[in-house]
């Protein structure tokens, strides 16, 4: 037996706009803002993901979005992780005035410069450095280029010696490198 009002109608409502409906990653990898990882090539990929979302026209919203809602992983509004950490732990009264704050603050990274420009990725994950200068005057103090790559991965000043420790000789892999604070969390930890 069949009924005359056994059927729904179709749905014609249209969805109400949100701000991700004009975002410019919307027609990119999304992979591209979700890097995984520590060293030059993940900070560089922060970079670019940062770059691209400064020409977005809802970055604000985008951001806004991220910190309100506790996306803790990848870059949102040209904010990285790290950044909304910060604009969370500050509690701040005007949310959208933090954020424009973070964006004053972006300058480039004179370290990751120094590093970027002076060394070249190998194809086993292995980096080299290009120059046959030892050392590097990073903003008025000299560095060799372990202790550049160390403070690429672990965001400090290097303590000790700082050496490779993958045994491959001249390494300065970001993720290659410790320093003697490394190497003792690595041997408490063992213990």
């Amino acid at each position: 037996m069949t009924t005359l009002y056994g059927h729904r109608a179709p749905n014609t409502t249209a969805r109400a706009p949100h701000w991700s409906d004009a975002a410019l990653c919307r027609r990119t990898d999304p992979e591209a803002f979700f890097p995984a990882g520590i060293g030059a090539a993940v900070q560089q990929q922060i970079d670019d993901a940062k770059t691209f979302c400064t020409g977005c026209p809802v970055r604000l919203a985008c951001a806004t979005s991220a910190i309100t809602n506790g996306w803790d992983k990848g870059v949102w509004g040209a904010l990285d992780e790290g950044q909304r950490r910060r604009i969370v732990q500050r509690r701040p009264e005007n949310l959208r005035q933090a954020i424009r704050d973070e964006w004053a603050k972006r300058k480039a990274n004179p370290y990751f410069d120094a590093y970027a420009s002076r060394t070249e990725q190998e194809d086993d994950g292995h980096v080299r450095w290009l120059i046959k200068s030892t050392s590097v005057t990073v903003l008025g103090r000299n560095y060799t280029p372990a202790q550049l790559g160390l403070i690429l991965a672990r965001g400090r000043e290097p303590h000790g010696t700082t050496k490779a420790t993958c045994g491959r000789p001249g390494c300065v892999a970001p993720e290659h490198l410790a320093d003697d604070i490394v190497r003792w969390d690595r041997s408490r930890d063992a213990a």
